[in-house]
């Protein structure tokens, strides 16, 4: 039940994500910095994913969330209603992807190492 949870939770937070990435003017700046915005997006989504899907390899999450980034970015460009696409944008999701999975790994490295202590 948990995992179901989990995964439509992390299902709104992609759509939310994907919705003020794309809405001009102040609805889609909830939170003023541009910068901010894809670190604190691209930082807890993949957080999230790997809540949802423990055995999700980090790896495919990182080219899925790249990819997602990318695509932002892409439909900003064509879209055309206010919103401006900006590669460092893309840099700045690929930089808190690596960070916020690099954090997940640790936590779970350390979860293995503490149940293997309490094994013994």
């Amino acid at each position: 039940m948990q995992s179901i949870a989990l995964r439509l939770f992390f299902a709104s937070a992609v759509v939310l994500v994907t919705f003020l990435a794309l809405t001009p003017g102040p609805l889609g700046q909830i939170v003023e910095s541009g910068p901010a915005r894809h670190l604190l997006a691209f930082g807890a989504l993949p957080v999230l994913s790997s809540l949802a899907w423990p055995r999700l390899n980090p790896y495919w999450q990182f080219l899925a969330y790249a990819g997602f980034g990318a695509a932002i970015e892409i439909a900003q460009l064509l879209m055309d209603v206010g919103r401006v696409a900006e590669w460092e944008d893309w840099a700045n999701d690929l930089i808190a992807t690596t960070i916020a999975l690099a954090l997940v790994s640790a936590a779970r490295m350390w979860s293995r190492r503490g149940a293997r202590l309490e094994a013994r």
